[in-house]
Parts: structure tokens; sequence; C-alpha cells
């Protein structure tokens, strides 16, 4: 790279890396706000806490690095032109493509950067999430007896507990339990001890009773006991043998779906789609990129800077991506026109480095041929 071309690269990088930076933590502290019940509802450490927010960073990243480099492009050239930077480099011969050159590189840099992440980092930490979140709500001793709340594990099971002491012992338990679709069974019990048996989690209960009610005949058996266990297997909500979300699959498993498993089948085109959005959503780093050069570099130098300009390369940028999404589902729903996702941008990254280049120029609302391809014929355009 030329000194000129490193100029240009710092002066974008440096406000691109900024935004990137500000727009993800802004988005990671709401995100961290949304999860806040992992501690509050499930009883999870802060260090689950912690981690599980951590793990959402890289696919923020990969969502916003297209805007944060529109964004910062957009702030580098707009500075450009008021410190009359950009004039004097025109004036010294630089060409827009020559301009937009170290612009290009740094968008490309960042494409490869959200393809990394939407190849692979993503899938990875989505899964370590949810194992995380799932092992959080897995833990009985902590998620599913607290201290003083009535916990439902389930929308059959209530469990309450008087006082919570450590090595998992628990003082005046009460537990109804409504999954049988016969009778509600209720227990009280001055103590509780949690154990880990071989066949699964367990809760004893010392001195206490259990109420048996017939829900057909209403009849209700009360018995007292000096101790008695609860199976709490059912009462736990981790996934065992789970099925891989969208988001925790690879773009290998989503492209070509088992068809073997009747749950993926039926989610078959919607799988494909989300892998083919994955490899397209770079491709919008250098066309946002393109998008902003396009508009700023074009018009006639002016000391007042860009604002109309500025504002519709917001406008197509915001088009341009919405088009993405729609053209995801789109392609989700008729189960064909994937290609289309490669299409759009690859054709806003190639009409528009045409453009940058010179070979044609707008005259009003016309393209036209630069002059210099007709030498020879008519010597104009």
């Amino acid at each position: 790279m030329t000194l000129l071309d490193r100029y240009i690269f710092k002066q974008v990088a440096v406000p691109f890396l900024l935004i990137l930076a500000c727009t993800t933590a802004v988005i990671w502290f709401t995100q961290m706000l949304q999860r806040v019940d992992l501690m509050v509802e499930d009883g999870g450490s802060l260090l689950s806490f912690l981690r599980v927010t951590v793990l959402l960073i890289p696919s923020l990243v990969g969502v916003i690095l297209p805007f944060a480099v529109f964004a910062a492009v957009l702030y580098a050239l707009n500075l450009f032109v008021t410190d009359s930077e950009l004039p004097a480099m025109r004036a010294a011969g630089a060409s827009r493509l020559r301009l937009a050159r170290p612009v290009l590189v740094l968008s490309i840099l960042a494409a490869l950067v959200s393809l990394y992440i939407n190849a692979d980092l993503q899938p990875k930490t989505y899964r370590q999430l949810r194992q995380t979140v799932e092992d959080v709500r897995s833990d009985i001793a902590q998620s599913l007896i607290r201290e003083g709340v009535f916990v439902q594990p389930t929308a059959q099971i209530t469990v309450f507990a008087q006082e919570v002491r450590p090595g998992g012992q628990f003082i005046g338990l009460f537990i109804n339990d409504s999954s049988d679709p016969r009778e509600t069974k209720t227990y009280t019990a001055e103590r509780g001890l949690f154990q880990m048996a071989e066949t699964g989690p367990k809760l004893l209960l010392i001195e206490g009773t259990v109420q048996y009610r017939d829900r057909e005949t209403g009849r209700v058996d009360v018995f007292r006991y000096i101790e008695t266990a609860v199976d709490l297997a059912a009462f736990d909500r981790g996934s065992g043998g789970r099925s891989l979300d969208e988001t925790e699959r690879t773009v290998s498993q989503l492209l070509n779906p088992d068809l073997s498993d009747p749950s993926i089948a039926r989610l078959a085109d919607r799988y494909r789609a989300a892998g083919h959005a994955r490899l397209a959503t770079p491709l919008y780093c250098p066309a946002l990129a393109v998008v902003a050069l396009c508009f700023l570099l074009s018009p006639p130098i002016s000391r007042r800077g860009y604002g109309q300009q500025v504002l519709m390369a917001i406008g197509c940028a915001l088009l341009l991506r919405t088009g993405g999404f729609l053209l995801q589902g789109l392609a989700a729903d008729l189960g064909a026109l994937n290609g289309l996702q490669y299409i759009v941008p690859l054709a806003v990254i190639l009409l528009g480095s045409v453009y940058l280049s010179g070979l044609v120029r707008l005259e009003g609302t016309r393209l036209v041929i630069a002059a210099g391809l007709q030498r020879g014929r008519t010597g104009t355009a």
C-alpha cells in the first residue's frame, strides 16, 4: 500500500473499529438484560451468566460488521470533504477508483471476518451457549428448589422450601405434583435432602405427609410417613438428547440437511436458505462500502458537506440489506431462489466498481459510457 492508501485506510479503519465496538457493546448490554432470568429464575451463577452473554458477542459482530463498514466510510469521506482533503487528492490526480481502493481492502477484510464468524465461530458459540443454559436449568438443586419461593419447573409441578441449607438440605418442603392425569399428589415434609442416585436425582423427604386426590371421584387419601423419596427425573428441565437449532448448525449441515429425520426434513428449505444467507452476508460488507463510495465520491466537491448524498446512501443501504433479509425469507418459503442472495450484493459490487472506475458516468438520470471508450469512433460519449 502506498502512503495515500495507508492514510485513507487508517482514516476509515479507526472509526470502523470504534463504531463496531460501541454498537456491539450497546446491543450486548440489551441482550444481557434479557438474560438476567438465568440467575433470577433459574438459579444460575454469575459465572454462568457472564459466560452466556460473552458467547453472544460473535453473532452480534457478524450482524453489525456490514453496517459498521458502511457508517465508517460515510464518516471518513464526509470528513475528507469538510477538511478539504478530498479536493486536494482529486487535484493531485487521484481517480475515484484510486481513492476507493483502500476502502475496498478494508471491506474485504471485514467480509473475511464475517465469513469466519458465520461459517465456524457462530455455530460453535451457540452450541456452547445453549449447553451452558441447559446445564444451569438442569441443575435441580439450584433451579428447582429455592428458599421462600414457589417454583414451577413444569406447568404441573409446584415446589416450595421454607429454608435452604448447604449440602442440598431443605426445611419445610411442599411439593404439588399434578402430572399424573388420574390423581394429584401433594407432599409436605419437615426436612428434605437432595441426592444423586444411579437412577437419577432424588429428593429424600423426612417426617411428613402425602395426600392423594383422585380426579374422577374427588376422594382424598392422606398418609403420614417417616421417610420417603421423590424421583426428580421428571422435574429435570434439561433436554438430554436434544436436536440442534438452526443457529447451532454448521453451514454444511444447513445446506445438506438430514432428510431421513422428519423434523429436519420439514424445515429443510428453511435450513438451506439460512445456510446460503450465512455465505452471502459477508458480501454486504464490500457492497455497502461501494454504495457509500458511489454517493460520496461522485458529486461535485462542496465544502458544506454531502448531507443529501449521505441520506440517499443510507436509504439505499437500508433498502439493500432489507432486500437481503426478504430474499432469505422468500427462499425459505419457496425452497428456491437462493442464488439471488448472492446475485444482489455481487451486482451492487460490480456495477458500483464500474461506476467508480469512470467507465460510465451519470448525466442527469442517464448512465453514459465514458468518452475514452468511444475514442476513434465519434470522440464523444
